[in-house]
């Protein structure tokens, strides 16, 4: 898979500056908004794919609280479902920002179940049980719980580690992410933009494809939470790096543009509330009762994101979600038509916004463009697809 290959780069690219053949493992960190996927690379041992307690290779960023015992990832998962204000989810966004910031009260419109509080840095955020916890704070469990796997699985410590983050990160994000890494005792080697990573992956898995004519590659993620569009020249240049003149491949990144709030998630909130109305159309009862119950829409939410995964192959699928509230099912057909009139604003120039942009701070045009790579879960949705087969 892509985020193998990149795991793998990411270590290859930090071997020569760590020093591996003296003995230090690395641990990197795939760290999205939705999922977090690890990697070690140790002396004598080729790169290997780190599994979670779970047998998986890819662990739900999510952590809860309940009967005083904290559980990371599916586990939390399974609570998050049954107990909503006693779990986080979708946290990574929230680093180095206030409350009134646009992006905190977006969070607070999808997911009520928290009481949220400006800090001297930033916020803090509480369960039903009144336990708080700053986004760096949530960050460093999920890094200690990486370095736990990450450890268990090469069965020496892990101190060093390696972090993607999205590219439209500011810099006191990125101190942010510095001081939760810090926090799970992590001395951070690299943070890499995931943009760069996919666009370095790309290039070293295909070295003999280029040569003195520069490529031109335009790189599209659309994510849980947000979609980048990349512009990637490749060409061989000499250097002598090595006190003699060779060619080498070189990747230079030519413009970048991005929607922070369009992903997956978005379409999963809308599909939810969707959820939501057709229930209360069938068990008679106020949407308002509906919505304000939590638990309610966390078992939306979970069943929303299983529609939309089904209706990216099926053109209709019928959500089924048992004892909703009150003992009452829900039970409803629901099409692909529906769910992309639910996303309408979302599936039209938002998707290829990014696009735009990447073209105007590059200068580049269409016509300079020799390939286009598709990379995200959400990619798969068939109109997006669409979008951007017609916009190509």
């Amino acid at each position: 898979m892509f985020w193998r290959l990149l795991l793998s780069l990411l270590l290859c690219t930090l071997t020569a500056r760590i020093g591996v053949v003296s003995g230090v493992a690395v641990m990197s960190v795939d760290l999205g908004s939705e999922w977090m996927k690890v990697a070690i690379v140790s002396p004598g041992v080729p790169m290997e794919i780190v599994l979670n307690t779970d047998s998986q290779r890819k662990t739900p960023i999510v952590i809860s609280f309940r009967d005083g015992e904290r559980l990371v990832g599916d586990s939390a998962q399974a609570v998050a479902t049954r107990f909503p204000d006693k779990a986080f989810a979708y946290f990574l966004d929230l680093l180095a920002k206030h409350r009134n910031s646009s992006v905190v009260q977006l969070f607070h419109k999808r997911f009520p179940y928290h009481r949220i509080e400006d800090t001297l840095t930033g916020i803090s955020l509480s369960t039903a049980d009144g336990l708080l916890f700053t986004p760096e704070e949530l960050i460093s469990m999920m890094l200690s719980k990486a370095k736990v796997y990450a450890e268990d699985s090469s069965k020496q410590p892990i101190n060093d580690c390696v972090i993607t983050v999205p590219p439209y990160f500011t810099q006191a994000e990125r101190r942010a992410l510095l001081m939760a890494a810090d926090l799970a005792k992590l001395k951070v080697l690299q943070i890499i933009n995931t943009n760069a990573a996919f666009a370095l992956n790309y290039g070293v898995f295909r070295r003999k494809d280029f040569n003195t004519t520069v490529t031109n590659i335009l790189f599209y993620d659309m994510g849980a939470s947000s979609t980048t569009a990349t512009i990637a020249s490749y060409q061989l240049v000499k250097t002598k790096e090595r006190g003699f003149a060779e060619s080498n491949p070189q990747v230079t990144i030519k413009g970048v543009g991005y929607d922070r709030t369009l992903g997956g998630l978005e379409m999963q909130i809308r599909l939810r509330d969707h959820l939501a109305k057709l229930f209360a159309e069938q068990s008679k009862k106020p949407l308002k009762e509906i919505t304000s119950n939590h638990r309610a829409m966390a078992k939306l939410f979970k069943e929303a994101a299983r529609l939309k995964k089904v209706l990216s192959a099926n053109t209709e699928h019928k959500a089924q979600v048992e004892n909703v509230m009150n003992d009452i099912d829900l039970k409803a057909m629901v099409t692909r038509e529906e769910f992309e009139t639910l996303c309408a604003d979302l599936l039209t120039d938002r998707v290829t916004k990014p696009i735009d942009d990447a073209f105007a701070s590059s200068g580049y045009t269409i016509a300079e463009i020799d390939s286009v790579i598709i990379v995200g879960g959400n990619t798969r949705v068939p109109k997006i697809q669409t979008v951007l087969q017609n916009y190509f």
